[in-house]
C-alpha cells in the first residue's frame, strides 16, 4: 500500500466543464494560471470559474513576475487562496506579498530543479511551500516532463511535486514524500481537461493504489458532491 495521505493538485483550469469535473471529485486544490500561455486566464474569467468552484476547494494563482498589485487583487476579491510564484521572484518579493496582504495567504515558490543544490537553497526562502517541477528551457511549467525524482534531498518546509505526472507514474510519486502531487498537462487530452483523466488520477492518490476499471466504478459515489 502506498501513502494515501498524500494532497492532489489538479492545475490549469480553463473551462466550466473543468471546474464541474473537479466539483465531482474534489481534488485538494486546483490552479488557475495567469501566466501567458495556452492555460491563462484573466482576472472575470478566473472570477467566473470561481463562482463556479465549490467553495471549500482553494484555488491557487500561479504567478509568473507578476506585480503584486495583480496578485493582491486576485486575493482580496478572493479569487485565489493561495499564490504559486512560478517565475524568477525572490525572498523580497515574497516579503513584500507577506507584508501587503491583509491576512495571511500561503504562498508557494517554485523551483525548476537542475541539481539538489537548487532544492535546498530554496528552502531557505519564506515561502510557506516549495513547487518542485522539471527544468525545461524557455518552458516556466507546465512542460509535461518529469525530472530525477531520486535526486529531491530532504525537505523540511512542506513540498508540492509537478511535471509530467501522470497515470503511468503515479505509483512512483506517490513514493516520494512530497505533500501534494501537482498534475496538469497528464490530466488532459488534445488540450482539453480530461473527466475521466481526472477522476482516475485523484481516486487513485485518495486511494494509495492503483485503480482498476472495477474499483473506479464501485468508488465513484464516494468522491461524488454529497446532496
Amino acid at each position: 500500500m502506498m501513502n494515501s495521505n498524500k494532497k492532489i493538485k489538479i492545475c490549469g483550469l480553463t473551462r466550466k466543464e473543468d471546474v464541474l469535473a473537479v466539483n465531482c471529485y474534489k481534488p485538494d486544490y486546483i490552479g488557475f494560471v495567469f501566466a501567458p500561455g495556452k492555460r491563462q486566464l484573466n482576472f472575470r474569467q478566473a472570477e467566473l470559474l470561481r463562482n463556479d468552484l465549490l467553495p471549500e476547494i482553494p484555488a491557487v494563482g500561479v504567478f509568473v513576475n507578476s506585480p503584486a498589485d495583480e496578485i493582491i487583487s486576485l486575493v482580496k476579491s478572493n479569487v485565489i487562496q493561495m499564490i504559486q510564484l512560478h517565475g524568477e521572484e525572490r525572498e523580497p518579493d515574497i516579503l513584500e506579498l507577506k507584508n501587503r496582504l491583509d491576512r495571511p495567504v500561503p504562498i508557494m515558490k517554485a523551483i525548476r530543479v537542475r541539481s539538489a543544490a537548487d532544492i535546498s537553497e530554496a528552502e531557505k526562502l519564506s515561502a510557506d511551500y516549495l513547487l518542485l517541477d522539471s527544468y525545461v528551457k524557455g518552458i516556466q511549467g507546465g512542460s509535461g516532463t518529469c525530472f530525477d525524482w531520486s535526486m529531491i534531498p530532504a525537505i523540511k518546509k512542506p513540498w508540492f511535486l509537478a511535471g509530467g505526472i501522470g497515470m503511468e507514474n503515479i505509483e512512483e510519486a506517490l513514493k516520494t514524500k512530497a505533500f501534494c502531487l501537482d498534475v496538469s498537462s497528464l490530466a488532459e487530452t488534445n488540450g482539453r481537461k480530461d473527466p475521466e483523466k481526472i477522476k482516475k488520477i485523484i481516486q487513485t492518490v485518495r486511494s494509495g493504489k492503483l485503480c482498476q476499471k472495477e474499483d473506479l466504478d464501485s468508488t465513484a459515489d464516494n468522491l461524488s458532491p454529497k446532496r
